[in-house]
């Protein structure tokens, strides 16, 4: 069998909290709900790929920052000099605050958390 990923679920504390952190702080772009409503908005990701967010308990979901999304990004020196002249926290793997992390084979990679806890990785790996 063959797959592809369709989309991603979360469940998350406040919505529009999370969006304004997805779009606003990550970059994303909010699109078009498949469904109609507003209780699920579908972030667009690029490349066709897309997660929805909706709001809910998140009790019972455990976060950490070895468990995150990865976007590589092409402009990732602009997005890093974006957060630090806003004011985003952000850190290496580690947890260490304003570090960046920097892989064996080059890859750089910034963690920042959304409203919820989830952690996003944003790195500059340039796939073939």
């Amino acid at each position: 069998m063959t797959y592809r990923l369709d989309h991603i679920a979360l469940l998350v504390r406040d919505l529009e909290a999370e969006i304004a952190f997805l779009t606003g702080v990550i970059g994303l772009t909010e699109g078009v709900n498949p469904m109609g409503g507003t209780t699920i908005r579908w972030i667009e990701i690029g490349d066709g790929r897309r997660f929805h967010v909706q709001a809910g308990d998140v009790s019972r979901t455990f976060v950490e920052r070895r468990t995150h999304f990865a976007l590589s990004s092409p402009t990732f020196d602009r997005f890093l000099e974006d957060i630090r002249n806003r004011g985003i926290a952000f850190s290496d793997m580690k947890g260490t605050p304003g570090a960046i992390n920097t892989r064996p084979d080059g890859m750089r990679a910034v963690f920042l958390q959304s409203p919820t806890g989830y952690w996003f990785e944003i790195n500059d790996w340039q796939h073939d």
